[in-house]
């Protein structure tokens, strides 16, 4: 694997790069992807699963898979890659990490500057009263329910701080994002197949006003050909070749 033309890269566009990821950045800490043949949604209805209304109507389908999926995101721990990212922006190397991924772990790995697009499952709150409830109160209050539905004290639906399907990105995290790709002339993408928008728009805006696009993601993307650089590697043999030389 030549490493060379990427740093090379980071090189000349230094302090002026966002990393844009996916979940092929996260499944090496243990958390599932979606889309991939043998992902969740081989196996879960992605508009029964993730859909607003269908969450609001019969919540125990969410939670009985969130207990088992998503909340168990609480014990993951960050890899190479999320060690990577961070590294080079306490360097000064790049301006921040926008993610699509809900699992806190480019946070616990120390980067400051995160866009989380999508969401996290750091808290949720009460649909009733507003009231916001730690990751930790979500799973135990649905443990604890006879239906294993997380509910407030007030009696209303507690629903995570996860974008679901019929919901708008949220505002702060967006413009967060906008503000990184303003400063940036180069967007690099890592474990993302780029198929899934708004997110995927992202590259699109730095193309658009003449930056640069680097992809590193295992399987191609409909943006490959748009790259400058394109390399279709394993994350954590590349992150760890980077971090050698940082």
């Amino acid at each position: 694997m030549n490493i060379k033309p990427l740093m090379e890269k980071i090189k000349t566009h230094t302090g002026r790069i966002t990393i844009l990821t996916g979940a092929g950045v996260s499944t090496p800490s243990g958390i599932p992807d979606f889309r991939s043949p043998s992902g969740i949604y081989s196996r879960y209805d992605p508009e029964e699963l993730f859909g607003l209304d269908n969450f609001l109507s019969n919540p125990s389908y969410f939670y009985k898979f969130a207990v088992e999926n998503i909340f168990t995101m609480k014990d993951a721990k960050p890899n190479i890659v999320h060690y990577m990212i961070a590294k080079l922006e306490s360097i000064k190397l790049v301006n921040g990490v926008i993610t699509q991924n809900i699992d806190m772990l480019h946070k616990k790995a120390g980067s400051l500057n995160v866009a989380e697009v999508h969401g996290s499952i750091e808290k949720g709150h009460c649909i009733k009263c507003s009231r916001a409830y730690s990751l930790d109160e979500m799973y135990n209050r649905s443990l604890e329910s006879p239906d294993k539905v997380a509910r407030c004290d007030c009696g209303g639906l507690i629903k995570p701080d996860i974008i679901f399907f019929g919901e708008l990105l949220p505002e702060s995290e967006v413009e967060k994002a906008y503000k990184m790709i303003d400063d940036s002339t180069l967007m690099i993408a890592m474990g993302t197949s780029l198929a899934v928008y708004p997110a995927a728009s992202f590259p699109q805006i730095i193309l658009k006003k003449g930056g640069e696009l680097v992809i590193v993601n295992r399987g191609s993307t409909p943006l490959d050909r748009w790259a400058s650089l394109v390399l279709n590697e394993d994350l954590e043999k590349v992150s760890s070749e980077i971090f050698s030389l940082l």
